[in-house]
């Protein structure tokens, strides 16, 4: 064979190969194209399900005595009753309004009960009839001056019976206000309620869910002050302002979840013998609250990023850790066990 008709056949063999490498690279880039297009197509789809949120009630307490003419209501049950009740704001809480003019928020305090100590307030304030369907998402911001001394509590509830009032004959009954969509300190400890003594920016977002309804009905919501051992001489009870109460609805699959934020935290080891990670996907404004199997709160800080917890101290056993986006509200509790 001469070398003219090897030359030749190298040739033709390197100019096959980069012909089909051409053809494969431009399949490629077709293929690239089609798979970007598809993924470009499906986050627009999601972003318009998430976007086809409707508004359904929006109150900023810009004044409470306008409010009281639109069909709120306060009613104090407390026990005995003293002489304050939910007004407007006037900065006692330590800070300004989380949105709006400084003093648009709504504030109770301590003198819903008389100052014996020994009293239980119970302090409510009523919404007006809401037209709401279940999965509708419900939150506000909170914050106490000054639960890390005297702790403070404060319960969301709704009542499916459209206009009632009705909370219950005494300072322990709700009435028809049976559902708890969300309890700020459920325990009275001196930790888990957002305190200006603590944090200058404690304004905090918490969220609940409507459900267990059999389609739209009107509703009425209820902001319940509710402290145990309460007054000005008693161990609980300072002052706490609310502010943006927001009710949204969501289309069933637009996937906004109260549980959105699972994805994004992880633990490990599990089990774990001294040392517990916390993995957060993302930094940001985390409360952090670990509560035993018992349902009893061992540990709660806050963070902006990953880290590790010392659990040498710790019983045996099972725990649930909750982690609190204060930005957006949204939250996940994942257990673990302490060996």
């Amino acid at each position: 064979m001469s070398l003219l008709i090897i030359v030749k056949e190298k040739l033709l063999s390197i100019g096959l190969r980069n012909i089909a490498s051409c053809k494969e690279a431009y399949i490629m880039r077709k293929i690239s194209k089609t798979i970007v297009f598809i993924f470009l197509l499906v986050q627009f789809i999601q972003a318009d399900k998430v976007n086809a949120q409707t508004l359904v009630f929006k109150e900023n307490f810009d004044t409470i005595s306008a409010m009281l003419t639109r069909g709120w209501e306060t009613i104090n049950k407390s026990n005995p009753v003293g002489s304050g009740e939910w007004k407007q704001g006037n900065l006692n809480i330590g800070a300004n309004a989380f949105s709006g003019s400084p003093t648009s928020y709504a504030q109770v305090d301590y003198s819903s009960t008389d100052t014996l100590g020994a009293s239980t307030i119970s302090d409510w304030l009523l919404s007006p009839p809401i037209t709401v369907q279940n999965n509708d998402s419900v939150s506000f911001y909170v914050l106490s001056f000054n639960s890390a001394n005297y702790p403070d509590r404060l319960e969301c509830r709704m009542s499916s019976m459209g206009t009632s009032d009705s909370v219950g004959t005494n300072d322990t009954t709700v009435g028809n206000f049976s559902l708890l969509l969300r309890s700020v300190n459920p325990n009275l400890d001196t930790f888990s309620f957002p305190s200006v003594t603590v944090d200058s920016s404690a304004w905090t977002k918490y969220k609940g869910t409507v459900s267990g309804l059999s389609g739209p009905t009107s509703c009425r919501f209820a902001f319940r002050y509710y402290v145990t051992h309460a007054g000005l001489y008693g161990i609980n009870s300072s002052t706490i302002g609310l502010d943006s109460f927001l009710i949204m609805h969501y289309p069933p699959d637009a996937g906004i979840t109260e549980n959105s934020l699972s994805a994004n935290v992880r633990l490990y080891p599990n089990p774990a013998e001294d040392n517990l990670n916390i993995v957060l996907s993302k930094n940001g404004d985390y409360l952090i609250n670990i509560y035993s199997a018992l349902g009893e709160q061992v540990m709660t800080f806050r963070t902006e990023s990953s880290g590790n917890i010392n659990m040498s101290a710790f019983s045996k056993g099972l725990y649930s850790v909750q982690v609190t986006d204060r930005l957006t509200g949204n939250y996940t509790a994942k257990t673990f066990i302490k060996e």
